[in-house]
């Protein structure tokens, strides 16, 4: 697996053994950071389900400043620290286990926000839509910020979680790629009554 484009483009990176996490498809990437467009550049990222840490390690490598990894395998924690180490970026990632839900009840006391946070966990187990609800819940994302989920093509999500709001849906090949904002205009609240 390899970094599709930016200062690392080319680079190799380590993969997770084993069936427990399924790798992002260099395509697919290429495609959610198509669609991401300008929102990269100095970005605070959080990946979650991060498995080797593709997709955060890319948004780095596009000049995103920060990112926070988040898996609850100490194997892919590992992994993605093995990623970071090799391509001289430990200053800009941090990582951090636990379950999805506790770690972003955490971040939000904690008052952390993100410009875009990456959702891919395993497929058809429901918990696309809990990661969804617990970010808006936890007022995780920054003014125009964007929640990009990776779910398989059969899976069905709503148009909205709190003050989240499906912004587009993208199919590729098994893979839908779904981009989630907080619309300008309009309170939190009031959206999330609507």
């Amino acid at each position: 697996m390899r970094i599709t484009a930016g200062a690392l483009r080319g680079r190799r990176l380590v993969s997770c053994r084993g069936r427990a996490t399924r790798p992002t498809s260099s395509k697919v990437r290429e495609a959610i950071f198509n669609l991401l467009g300008v929102h990269i550049e100095g970005a605070r990222v959080l990946d979650l389900f991060a498995g080797s840490g593709a997709l955060g390690i890319e948004a780095l490598s596009r000049g995103a400043c920060s990112a926070l990894f988040v898996d609850s395998s100490a194997l892919a924690r590992r992994t993605i620290k093995k990623n970071l180490s090799a391509l001289e970026l430990p200053s800009r990632g941090r990582v951090l286990g636990g379950g999805t839900k506790s770690v972003l009840g955490s971040l939000s006391r904690k008052g952390e926000r993100f410009d875009i946070v990456f959702v891919d966990p395993p497929y058809g187990g429901g918990m696309a839509e809990e990661t969804l609800e617990a970010v808006s819940a936890g007022g995780l994302l920054t003014g125009g910020g964007v929640v990009v989920v990776e779910c398989g093509k059969r899976e069905s999500l709503g148009k909205k979680y709190g003050a989240l709001r499906l912004r587009t849906s993208r199919l590729y090949g098994d893979t839908r790629i779904l981009l989630f904002e907080i619309p300008s205009g309009g309170s939190r609240e009031a959206l999330e009554r609507q």
